[in-house]
């Protein structure tokens, strides 16, 4: 009896596709990456700039839609941010599936060291012992704690750094500037 059902559902959607003149293959899911611009949890949509493009889109979900990181741990549509890297499986706008790889608000931790041509440092992250590289632009801004701009070769090692970055490029560093011993 259910398998009979399942095939009149998908005999009446073949059936209906072809009266409204839909293509059987307009139904397939499609995959999009990019980063999330901004999230309406209220309007139940995603704005995502598709990787390699400048215009944004919109993906919408329902409750339907699996939202996970890359480990498989289950999120809420409101805990996604700006900046968030996304794969979508969607039909036709709808998202069914959207694993998220979330961005970290700050990277804080202790400089480890300064790279000879003054364009990286090493950074030991707060609470592990995780080394990580970050790369600086002629953008990026390096401040103290107490607002003096300083240059990139004026850290050393033992700094404290809370770095915001994109793609572990810097967009700003604070400081909080080891004393001298």
């Amino acid at each position: 009896m259910q398998n009979h059902r399942t095939q009149i559902w998908i005999g009446a959607a073949l059936l209906f596709s072809i009266v409204a003149g839909t293509p059987v293959g307009a139904f397939q899911v499609e995959q999009l990456a990019g980063v999330v611009t901004s999230v309406d949890v209220d309007g139940k949509k995603i704005v995502v700039t598709p990787t390699g493009k400048e215009k944004p889109v919109d993906v919408k979900v329902d409750g339907q839609t699996v939202i996970q990181t890359a480990n498989g741990k289950a999120l809420d549509l409101k805990e996604l941010k700006s900046g968030d890297g996304l794969g979508i499986a969607h039909t036709g706008g709808l998202a069914s599936k959207i694993v998220v790889n979330v961005k970290p608000d700050e990277l804080t931790g202790h400089i480890k060291s300064i790279g000879a041509n003054l364009k990286t440092f090493v950074v030991t992250e707060t609470g592990t012992t995780t080394d990580v590289t970050v790369a600086v632009t002629p953008e990026t801004k390096i401040v103290t704690t107490a607002g003096k701009k300083i240059e990139l070769k004026e850290l050393k090692k033992g700094d404290g750094v809370g770095i915001s970055h994109v793609n572990s490029v810097a967009t700003s560093v604070v400081v909080n500037v080891k004393p001298v011993e």
